[in-house]
């Protein structure tokens, strides 16, 4: 089995490469389970021939448009929600799962081929479903909440019991901020009782750098009588942290002025992680949590940019692992994850903080470093690099060593812009490698 191959079947997306001509590559164990068709059937196939009438036309017009012009698209579940025939694995085959699929141009071996990322959504879809009808709810509980305002001398009872039972924490506060109710969930979010915050402003609970700014934004919703709503990172007092949507409208009192608003306090913790973990892995490689091939040549382009703004030098280390299919065949797969693992930590050690590294693919590395036009300290770096890199590693049964080629490109020297960089560097690279061969024994050199 293939190291890509391995890979393919140990990420919980499904993974589908298309040649240049449109014919199947690589179709990971996930989309097998999915499609109750192995990789060895689709070898070959068109997305067509392996999926039949029941393919999505939109999948083959983006398809095409990636491997003729290099476009990269987009599926979303939103208006494409079907577009393979992928069944929940082990279920009945009465209706497809919700998918998202992203269309990306890959280079392989020098010719354009396309990469076909398929996730399955229907849980998310599931979920959205569940807290559109929350929110619905929500809101029909706001609005019971706004009438029984209206008649609040009557029917107090009411209120009181329609406010105990809302999802969400709910707060009523005068013009200055200050509380003068909260729900049982609202005090549960905030983790104090009215009683501790009684004619005390919500806001004096957030951190100190964000009092101002709510501060000044619920004074504009007082001053021109609009809606209030910001998002908030709130410490509790037992040091748990949480982020809260906090939104309210205006109350108005008999002579239409403000008299104060009711809102809601909404634990959101969950969605913020959510989008943090997403962010992170769209820009990071997933083995070894550096910095992704993509996000490595965007933060290029911007150090580039400001270089030329200052009149400074950047400097591009490439670095790739000697005789590292030895340790694959020689160890397995896992083992060469180890010994990426391990390379990955130990040239992150011997940099700066403010030095970029990713892992640009399969066993190379791409370093950035600002400010670093100098040779000797360049040189200094390499050396560095070249001493971790050789320690021993722990493989658990054994210990292996393993050297490196490096090869360096300093803008504006060797070039002003990342695609004539990072060619340079590449060709260093693989001409001290050649050197390394050359030289059987000797320490990486220079390039």
């Amino acid at each position: 089995m293939s190291c890509g191959s391995l890979l393919g079947d140990s990420v919980d997306i499904g993974l589908i490469l298309l040649d240049s001509s449109g014919n199947i590559r690589l179709w990971n164990r996930w989309i097998e389970q999915r499609a109750e068709l192995t990789a060895a059937q689709a070898s070959g196939l068109t997305l067509a021939r392996a999926f039949g009438d029941h393919i999505d036309p939109r999948v083959v017009l983006v398809v095409r448009e990636a491997l003729d012009f290099g476009w990269s698209a987009r599926l979303s579940h939103a208006l494409h929600p079907m577009p393979l025939p992928l069944f929940p694995p082990g279920g009945e085959r009465n209706e497809r799962m919700k998918q998202s699929i992203d269309v990306t141009p890959v280079d392989a071996d020098g010719t354009r081929c396309c990469l076909l990322q398929i996730r399955d959504v229907t849980e998310t879809v599931r979920r959205e479903a569940l807290l559109k009808q929350q929110a619905r709810q929500l809101r029909n509980d706001l609005q019971s909440l706004s009438r029984a305002q209206v008649e609040l001398q009557r029917s107090e009872m009411r209120f009181r019991e329609l406010a105990r039972q809302a999802p969400a924490g709910l707060f009523e506060a005068d013009s200055q901020a200050c509380c003068t109710f909260l729900n049982e969930r609202c005090e549960q979010i905030l983790g104090h009782s009215r009683d501790c915050i009684a004619r005390m402003p919500w806001v004096d609970l957030l951190p100190i750098d964000d009092q101002a700014r709510v501060r000044s934004s619920w004074r504009l919703a007082v001053e021109s009588a609009t809606r209030f709503a910001e998002e908030v990172r709130y410490a509790r007092p037992d040091g748990k942290y949480l982020w809260m949507r906090v939104e309210a409208g205006p109350l108005r009192d008999e002579n239409e002025r403000i008299s104060g608003f009711i809102g809601t306090m909404v634990d959101v913790t969950e969605f913020h992680e959510r989008a943090s973990r997403n962010e992170f892995r769209a820009n990071h490689d997933g083995l070894t949590s550096l910095l992704n091939r993509d996000r490595f040549e965007r933060h290029l382009r911007a150090a580039l940019s400001g270089a030329r703004e200052v009149k400074d030098r950047v400097a591009l280390l490439f670095i790739d692992l000697d005789h590292f299919k030895q340790i694959n065949d020689t160890h397995g797969h896992q083992a060469g994850d180890i010994v990426l693992k391990a390379i990955a930590a130990r040239v992150r050690r011997v940099l700066r903080s403010e030095d970029m590294v990713a892992r640009y693919g399969g066993d190379e590395f791409a370093v950035l470093l600002n400010g670093m036009g100098d040779e000797p300290a360049l040189r200094a770096i390499v050396i560095k690099i070249t001493h971790a890199v050789a320690l021993p590693i722990n493989l658990g049964h054994c210990h292996v060593r393993i050297g490196c080629s490096i090869g360096m490109a300093v803008y504006p020297d060797n070039g002003d812009d990342p695609a004539s960089l990072l060619t340079h560097a590449d060709k260093a690279m693989y001409a001290a490698k050649r050197r390394r061969c050359e030289m059987s024994g000797t320490s990486t050199t220079l390039a």
